[in-house]
């Protein structure tokens, strides 16, 4: 069947955007103020909530698009206007007016500078932010100098944007979400559908736009909550996942066959372990040439309509991953290739990508999944690689190049919508699995983000990380941001998708197993729970056996986890009802106590439960301590990122190539230029080094071949290159294989903060297709953090302005201040602030199981209500009121607590709801029997 109408503007919406391109690479870079930024405006025309006017080559059009929300499009004369914005044009009979240069709709207004050709956006009559014009790089001006958050999950995350740059660009690791929010209440959407730099100095806000067409939102709240809101109210509200999603996922690089499979799963049953989720990763299609090919290898998946059967049986779900590349001999890929619609571009797989900006090429693509994957019993749909990623699996410069570098699409040049792809996969297969199923909702992790993706009930995760300390506490802000820029659905591989570059050892090493456990504990307090990657086995007892320490410290957060479901969805409920993040970095709650900055890795999961994962090593000290160079410290003499020149031929006989990269690593064959395979090759990387402390810095280069390295224009590193020996062992230590055959250097280098060092680093390499370059460092800090402390101890910090109870404790403490801690490896701190209700259900194996009475536990000291939801847990009655609530209310002065009666109705639902009463105060806790009814309400004297 082809696209809904829906589907086809969004297509059409994209198409206003042009290509762009920096030198041969077609990157975006800031090219300065365009002359038109300056000019007056003219010829005004009135828009439904809107006005219409020109300035120098170009139309702008400025709308209301919602009570607190102004879109704004600057497009050529000379184009069409893109259609819409992601809501409908407000009606013709809207209250907005435009007066004296003045647009206004209630407490909104937008002011038209005529003679300078500016834009000041206000609130009751407040100005927050003017738009100093401009087209290749676009100006803002914040009223006041804020903390900045949003734009997306990086690799590399900054914890504060103000005063930072970021290359807004898909990546591996890298999802990109471009809503940009303020603590001041003010949000910015910058909807362009391509790659930017984005650069904040002190009230300024830098947006370069690679295009002639620019839109943008400005959404005009008081909270930054309220911006979140308003930001789902104009691209979609985040539907309700069902609810084993809100479960614990088991995954793994990869099951070979069904029986591994299943047998994974009769493990979790027979240990009496909670799950709810198995996940089939890559290769289950047989050979390469079958690649994503929706098809089933008979030798190993014999029946895998038996298979979804057997994991229903047992009370759980399976989804499998699909990719937007399809191999040469698959069915899906010779119907595309007939009509010319996958993308010019080689994949790793020696596939094609689909063009998924064509409404034919989706038709076709949807038809073969439901045929050969929905239609065996799979429940959801995992999209791997959606950047899309083609020869190289990291680097943002590199993929968005190999994207643009196909050239056209069915939407035109595809520089006009590089960031857009896993929008148009996910907004595809959500709307096509409701129509296939709609008793069922649909829900779909991939590896990408765009503004609105939430809409599809999408799940970003975070791609192939590697395990470090840095990189869960990398991971735990990189959450935090994903949920401020308004996606709510969020996951990571806990223990990092890669393990053994750090942890050679795997499971067998005691540091890497600290470091899982205490990972498995944050990843509980995520929106989703998935424990995935390769190199190790994941299921929990892999790890030890039933008397382990770190399986027993597994178990129990994975225990708490499921004991908390009836709290996470009725979070979840309110992300549907409310617009809410379920991830509430503390700012959005404690913004008034500036000590929290100094704890970034501290979190409220919902309004009740202050998260407090342990993110160094207490017990272990980190084996290998070095790590990647931050891409923010990565920058090039004249552009955003250092420059990579390849050649072909070991002596730098002819030049194939030129990059711009901000990874100093290369660890995938398909990170050399697809002109070099088979071929010897030598490369020279320039660029220079911003130093992010003050100190010795020690380094390290893996590498093979000849290299020469040379930092602050002295030579550190001259290899004789690898012995013939080593070249026969060479791997390439892609990834997946170690650093066998590779030479090591070490060096260490005095750097200031803030400095600059220039870098130059040559290879050469007589061997084909070796790849192996990792550049990394230890800086003076996170060489003493990766040492385990004499008295195992840990920081928190209390945000003032509350008492917190440690959870299941009667004794708050007072907010404002650090609390030192000895977590035993079983304790992940968690605290309740006073004033709190937590609905638990311990003791339940997986979402659907059935609950003979649920706890409400109260935490004391302030008046507190708790909203209890539940549903039938799949399909869309909730969108029609199928629902019920359970209002729980606590009255502080009278020590009572008010069970509501049952509201609404679904089917299925209990008229009567056991309640265990758990009230912390006192030395120890009391408990109290009560039953909540549809009957009525009532109210019982606890304290």
């Amino acid at each position: 069947m082809g696209d809904s109408m829906e589907e086809n503007m969004v297509i059409t919406r994209r198409q206003g955007l042009v290509s762009f391109s920096v030198g041969a690479l077609g990157l975006s870079t800031s090219t300065g103020l365009a002359a038109e930024g300056s000019a007056p405006f003219r010829d005004f025309e009135s828009l439904p909530a809107g006005v219409r006017m020109r300035q120098g080559g170009y139309t702008i059009d400025v709308c209301l698009s919602g009570a607190d929300t102004v879109s704004v499009i600057k497009y050529p004369h000379d184009r069409k206007p893109p259609l819409g914005f992601f809501l409908p044009s407000t009606p013709s009979d809207s209250q907005a007016t435009f007066k004296n240069g003045v647009l206004r709709l209630g407490k909104i207004s937008v002011s038209v500078d005529s003679a300078v050709g500016r834009l000041r956006f206000a609130k009751s009559g407040v100005s927050r932010l003017e738009d100093l014009g401009g087209q290749d790089l676009t100006t803002f001006h914040l009223a006041k100098e804020a903390d900045l958050y949003g734009l997306g999950q990086f690799r590399d995350p900054h914890i504060n944007y103000r005063n930072k740059s970021v290359y807004l660009a898909q990546g591996n690791m890298d999802a990109i979400n471009p809503m940009l929010v303020s603590t001041d209440g003010l949000g910015l959407l910058w909807d362009t559908g391509t790659d930017s730099h984005f650069t904040s100095r002190g009230k300024s806000v830098e947006f370069t736009n690679p295009s002639p067409v620019t839109r943008y939102h400005v959404f005009l709240g008081d909270t930054l909550e309220e911006v979140i809101a308003s930001y789902r109210r104009l691209t979609g509200k985040a539907p309700l996942l069902p609810k084993y999603a809100y479960g614990f996922w088991q995954s793994q690089e990869r099951y070979n066959t069904q029986k591994e499979l299943t047998d994974v799963l009769d493990g979790y049953r027979t240990r009496n372990l909670p799950v709810d989720v198995m996940v089939q990763d890559w290769g289950y299609w047989g050979d390469a040439s079958h690649f994503s090919g929706m098809v089933w290898d008979k030798q190993r998946f014999p029946d895998p309509a038996g298979m979804c059967r057997h994991v229903h049986s047992q009370n759980a779900h399976i989804i499998a991953t699909v990719w937007p590349a399809v191999g040469t001999e698959s069915k899906v890929y010779k119907a595309l290739d007939q009509k010319a619609l996958l993308l010019n571009v080689p994949h790793w797989s020696g596939g094609r990508v689909v063009d998924m900006t064509s409404p034919e090429a989706r038709s076709i693509y949807w038809e073969h999944i439901r045929d050969g994957l929905l239609s065996v019993g799979l429940d959801g749909l995992w999209t791997d690689g959606t950047e899309p990623e083609f020869l190289s699996t990291g680097s943002r410069y590199v993929t968005t190049q190999a994207y643009v570098s196909a050239g056209l699409s069915h939407a035109g040049p595809i520089s006009e919508h590089s960031l857009t792809f896993s929008y148009l996969q996910a907004q595809l297969l959500y709307n096509k699995m409701r129509e296939h199923r709609p008793d069922r909702r649909p829900f779909i992790l991939t590896r990408s983000a765009y503004a609105g993706q939430q809409a599809f009930n999408a799940i970003t995760w975070s791609g192939d990380i590697f395990a470090s300390w840095q990189t869960l506490r990398n991971q735990i802000v990189a959450a935090q941001q994903m949920s401020l820029s308004g996606i709510p659905y969020w996951t990571n591989d806990i223990g990092a998708f890669l393990v053994t570059h750090r942890f050679p050892k795997g499971l067998a090493s005691p540091s890497y197993r600290e470091l899982y456990v205490r990972w498995f504990q944050y990843g509980a307090f995520l929106p989703i729970f998935r424990a995935h990657g390769t190199q190790i086995r994941r299921e929990l007892w892999a790890i030890g056996g039933p008397d382990d320490p770190c399986y027993l410290a597994l178990k129990g957060a994975l225990e708490r986890r499921y004991a908390l479901l009836p709290y996470i969805y009725s979070l979840a409920a309110k992300v549907t009802l409310e617009h809410a993040p379920l991830v509430r970095p503390l700012v959005l709650d404690f913004g008034h106590d500036q000590k929290i900055n100094a704890y970034p890795h501290q979190y409220m999961f919902g309004q009740n439960i202050l998260v407090c994962p342990v993110t160094t090593p207490l017990l272990h000290d980190q084996e290998d301590p070095y790590e990647f160079l931050p891409n923010y410290a990565v920058k090039g003499h004249a552009g955003p990122a250092a420059e990579v020149i390849f050649y072909e031929g070991e002596n730098f006989e002819r030049k194939v190539e030129e990059r711009l990269t901000d990874d100093l690593k290369m660890s995938w064959f398909g990170d050399l230029p697809a002109a070099l395979k088979g071929k010897p090759y030598s490369a020279i990387w320039r660029g220079k080094i911003i130093a992010q402390e003050t100190g010795r810095h020690k380094w390290r280069i893996f590498t093979q071949g000849l290299l020469r390295f040379s930092f602050d224009e002295v030579l550190k590193v001259s290899s004789k290159g690898s012995d013939s020996d080593a070249l026969n062992r060479a791997n390439g230590a892609v990834s997946f294989t170690g650093h066998e055959g590779d030479d090591v250097y070490f060096f260490e280098a005095d750097l200031v903060k803030g400095q600059v060092y220039s870098f130059e680093l040559t290879q050469s390499q007589p061997k084909p297709d070796a790849v192996s370059l990792w550049v990394e460092w230890i800086t003076p800090s996170h060489a003493e953090d990766m040492k385990a402390p004499p008295a195992k101890a840990f920081e928190v910090y209390l945000p003032k302005g509350r008492d917190w109870y440690p959870i299941g404790t009667t004794k708050p403490l007072k907010g404002g201040q650090v609390i030192p801690l000895k977590p035993a490896l079983d304790d992940l701190p968690l605290f309740v602030p006073a004033g709190s209700l937590l609905p638990q259900t311990p003791g339940i194996k997986h979402a659907a199981d059935t609950v003979s009475e649920t706890e409400v536990h109260i935490y004391p000291g302030l008046d507190a209500g708790f909203d209890l939801y539940d549903d039938q847990g799949d399909g869309f009655g909730y969108e029609r009121g199928e629902y019920s609530l359970l209002r729980l209310k606590w009255h502080e002065a009278r020590q009572s607590l008010t069970i509501g009666r049952i509201d609404g109705n679904f089917d299925g639902m209990p008229q009567e709801r056991r309640l265990k009463l758990i009230l912390y105060k006192g030395e120890t806790p009391s408990i109290h029997m009560a039953v909540a009814s549809t009957a009525g309400a009532k109210s019982i004297k606890l304290g």
